[in-house]
């Protein structure tokens, strides 16, 4: 029956808008249809088509059975026609599943109600077993969303997770079937997973290798804590990462949150070259790549300006060329719909997404967290720290202490910080502020070199100790900053400790500060040149007393041994 029947093109919604439109809000209610096909009726004239034979005798269909070729395309029309009006507004609709959002609690009640009286206006029945109300997450088409973003379905993880290696192509295949749907998680699948895509070409038999198994496990453990996806913001423009290797592409998308400060990854992807393409010039696989990731990504880009950043200009290389062959007039006849700008990495300056895709070694990479602002992700550092790649630095676990102290006097400004490791070893740093400051200025000028240097370690705990109680108080927000002067330094301290797993900081007094407190005022009394020039200051220790080895020649006649 499905073979004759004229194929219905009526579109599905593109499950990627869908997921994205639903976690822009903020409480949901999850509904499912009570056996949706078997609510519409089949037309009298084809009920005998649906026709079969049990051993009571022959029946047929009198409502839309499951199975039907164009099933899925006319339950998604009928419900397109009834909630057309509240489609992408209030409701989301995929087939069966039906997700009522809205902004505050008031809202979604107001909508509900609207749902409800549709519901049974159209005589529609729901599955109760399947449906949530009033919830700040859940799951949808195989996703988490919620008001913080899009996340992977732990079950999905957990099942991949569980898999043992492949050995047939079946299971192969069963494996990176898996994968697929949930790629837009996965930073560079297709080069991570490279060897055991290369199981599945013709020919070749199914020989699991070491390699394979390194990138099997490799995939396991970047699972073990996903990225979660933000959806875009109308008005901002994207910013796009394109990396090209010798036998593939990698791909994200992300966008600047409200301060411009901050990045949010939208979408991973992930391309293998074919035969031809391999064989391209490098610019040439720019081309194709930045081609094949708009037609991948034409719901984002479509409605936004987008920054690429990529080694090469693909842009300049494509609509300025003189003379247009068959595969570059293609590609600028598919690229010439889009906004597209280049910008060099430079533009995004301290990019942590651009430098994981530019420099992370595709064989070793770590996840990178990609939670945003409540969940640790990224951050446009204002100073040279470098921010910190996931699973980086010292035991998790482990608590570091950090020490710092600023002095201001007639020679000058100085800063002081120590760092305390775990177990009790003390690394100091100092310098000298070449700009007039305030007392107050050199103590968070200080706290800031100190948070920084953490960073650069990869600490993860920090207990952090100052004497001075308006920096301390200040920064942990029980005190008003009220000095202009000091609310940038105020900001940019507390934007630096999201870097941490756990921060706490203390007053001191004065006495218990001395250390720090010497390393400030030795600073402020060094002149510097411009060029950085100042004596090194090593210390060294000495077991004995000066004196020990002076000692004055004895004459007599015993021998040297007596």
């Amino acid at each position: 029956l499905n073979k004759v029947s004229p194929k219905d093109d009526f579109p599905l919604p593109h499950i990627d808008v869908l997921v994205d439109n639903t976690a822009k809000s903020k409480v949901f209610s999850f509904m499912d249809g009570f056996s949706g096909y078997n609510q519409i009726k089949m037309a009298v004239e084809d009920r005998e088509k649906t026709a079969f034979i049990t051993p009571w005798g022959t029946f047929c269909y009198k409502v839309m059975p499951f199975g039907l070729t164009n099933a899925g395309a006319t339950y998604q029309r009928g419900m397109t026609t009834l909630f057309h009006d509240m489609m992408h507004k209030e409701i989301e609709v995929y087939v069966d599943d039906m997700i009522v959002k809205s902004g505050t609690e008031e809202e979604h009640v107001e909508y509900l109600s609207k749902m409800f009286q549709r519901l049974r206006k159209y005589r529609l029945r729901l599955n109760p077993n399947k449906c949530t109300f009033g919830v700040r997450s859940g799951k949808l088409l195989g996703f988490i969303v919620s008001q913080k973003g899009i996340e992977v379905d732990p079950d999905k993880v957990r099942a991949i997770r569980k898999m043992p290696a492949p050995r047939t192509e079946k299971q192969v295949r069963g494996f990176l079937g898996r994968l697929n749907y949930i790629s837009r998680f996965i930073s560079h699948m297709t080069a991570t997973c490279g060897p055991i895509f290369k199981l599945l070409r013709k020919n070749q038999g199914i020989v699991w290798t070491e390699d394979c198994q390194k990138a099997f496990d490799s995939i396991k453990e970047y699972l073990m804590e996903p990225p979660i996806l933000i959806p875009p913001v109308e008005g901002r423009p994207l910013i796009m990462y394109l990396t090209v290797l010798e036998e593939s592409m990698g791909c994200v998308l992300g966008q600047q949150d409200e301060t411009g400060r901050k990045e949010h990854a939208i979408y991973y992807l992930s391309k293998e070259f074919t035969d031809c393409e391999s064989r391209y010039s490098m610019l040439e696989k720019t081309c194709c790549a930045l081609a094949w990731a708009a037609k991948r990504l034409r719901h984002y880009l479509i409605n936004h300006t987008t920054w690429l950043i990529s080694k090469m200009d693909p842009i300049k290389y494509i609509f300025e060329k003189a003379a247009l062959t068959g595969r570059i007039a293609r590609w600028q006849m598919l690229l010439s719909e889009y906004d597209i700008e280049y910008r060099t990495q430079k533009a995004i300056k301290g990019s942590i997404l651009a430098d994981h895709l530019a420099h992370q070694p595709v064989e070793d990479y770590q996840p990178i967290k990609f939670d945003f602002p409540d969940e640790e992700i990224m951050y446009l550092k204002m100073k040279d720290c470098d921010e910190p790649v996931f699973g980086e630095g010292p035991d998790s676990e482990s608590q570091w202490g950090l020490i710092f102290d600023g002095a201001v006097n007639l020679y000058g400004s100085g800063i002081g910080a120590i760092i305390v490791t775990p177990k009790g070893a003390h690394i100091p740093f100092t310098a000298r502020l070449q700009f007039e400051c305030t007392n107050n200025i050199a103590e968070y000028e200080a706290c800031i070199m100190g948070i920084e240097e953490a960073i650069d370690l990869r600490i993860k705990n920090i207990d952090i100790y100052g004497d001075s109680a308006l920096v301390i108080n200040q920064i942990k927000g029980e005190w008003e900053t009220r000095h202009a002067g000091l609310i940038p330094y105020r900001d940019y301290a507390r934007r630096l400790l999201t870097f941490f797993n756990k921060v706490e900081l203390h007053h001191i007094p004065r006495d218990e500060n001395q250390m720090a407190d010497a390393l400030a005022t030795l600073s402020s009394m060094y002149r510097v040149n411009r060029r950085n020039e100042i004596p090194t200051i090593s210390i060294r220790c000495l077991e004995r007393p000066a004196y020990v080895f002076a000692t004055e020649e004895v004459v007599d006649d015993k021998p040297w041994f007596h």
